[in-house]
């Protein structure tokens, strides 16, 4: 129908149509912005998740948004890419905050006057002591509602999660450490008045792009070591849709973990066809083991733990897990009322890409 159709292709709230924000994202219901809700801070307004965030928000009419920018050197990323984003977010009505994990003197002013905290937290070296120091002064700032993205986490809701999220868990430090910074968030109530909501994704569909972003446009290859098994990808899009909903309703989702999946397995070699197809040349789909692959992120200058986790990652996805069809969960449809996107509707999504990035 019509209005499916809408729901899939767009993003951008009201940019194109505007509807009520609950025709677009169903999942809000009668939709009403919940007057508790107060400032929100986005701790990163240039990650994949946290752009599309404070977006949406913008354009919903909720203004009383603070964003967090870093315009350090990030990674395969233009120069310009955070004042890119900066200017986008605040001509649509954002406060613009220079934030920098690593800093802890920032977290003070970036708190100020805030009531909700969305937090998507960078692969930065520092991630044990950046978190526990970043919650302690919410803590202090009374925050009242944080939303947590993070990986699959295990819950007695789904046991074909649970079991594939306590693998990750014991096998990728990256899963390990957000274990972690959601154990300390879960605690929190305990206290603190902060009630949490932690949004558990499975493989965002954006990594290849990002991880990878330089060998696809310059060599058109893209490297796994997956070994031809179905991967858990799941939309930015979807994710970033289900933190507005949790963030601007957010009496029905306190103190509650989600587990959001995609829509079902995929192989890294069928997307390397969908990037092929998308960007209209060829690329190659190069699988190389485990050691193999360990030593090509190095080579592409990476630090040695991030090579690990990258690594990691891929051991996991090669190992099956995300082939079980328990470890899909429902809980991304029911809080915004359609199904998961594909990884080919997601690279034809264009409404809400980040300024400035191109790939192949």
């Amino acid at each position: 129908s019509g209005s499916n159709s809408l729901i899939k292709n767009t993003m951008s709230f009201l940019k194109k149509t505007g509807k009520a924000l609950a025709d677009v994202v169903p999942g809000l219901g009668h939709f009403t912005f919940d007057p508790t809700v107060g400032k929100i801070f986005v701790t990163s307004g240039t990650g994949v998740i946290g752009y599309r965030v404070a977006l949406s928000l913008l354009e919903a009419g909720y203004k009383d948004v603070r964003v967090g920018i870093w315009k350090g050197d990030r990674q395969g990323m233009d120069a310009k890419f955070g004042q890119d984003v900066a200017d986008v977010l605040e001509e649509k009505g954002a406060e613009i905050f220079e934030f920098d994990w690593t800093n802890e003197n920032d977290y003070d002013k970036a708190l100020e006057d805030v009531k909700t905290v969305f937090c998507t937290l960078p692969h930065v070296e520092s991630w044990s002591e950046v978190f526990p120091k970043f919650l302690g002064e919410c803590k202090k700032k009374k925050i009242e509602f944080f939303v947590k993205v993070s990986f699959l986490r295990q819950t007695h809701a789904y046991k074909g999660v649970a079991d594939v999220a306590s693998q990750y868990r014991d096998n990728v430090p990256f899963v390990s450490f957000h274990g972690v910074c959601d154990d300390l968030l879960e605690q929190s109530i305990k206290s603190s008045r902060i009630s949490y909501c932690i949004l558990c994704c499975s493989h965002l569909m954006a990594t290849p792009l990002l991880a990878q972003g330089k060998i696809l446009r310059e060599e058109h290859k893209y490297i796994t070591a997956s070994y031809g098994m179905g991967v858990n990808y799941v939309s930015p899009n979807d994710v970033a849709d289900a933190a507005l909903v949790v963030l601007v309703n957010q009496k029905s989702h306190r103190n509650s973990v989600y587990n959001l999946t995609g829509p079902g397995p995929i192989t890294d070699a069928r997307v390397a066809e969908l990037l092929s197809k998308h960007y209209g040349t060829t690329i190659e789909h190069v699988q190389l083991g485990y050691h193999e692959y360990a030593s090509n992120v190095k080579e592409r200058g990476l630090p040695d733990w991030q090579v690990r986790d990258s690594a990691s990652f891929e051991r996991m996805k090669a190992s099956g897990v995300d082939e079980n069809a328990q470890s899909y969960t429902k809980e991304l449809k029911l809080l915004i009322g359609f199904d998961p996107e594909s990884f080919k509707d997601y690279l034809a999504n264009k409404s809400c890409m980040r300024p400035g990035l191109t790939f192949p």
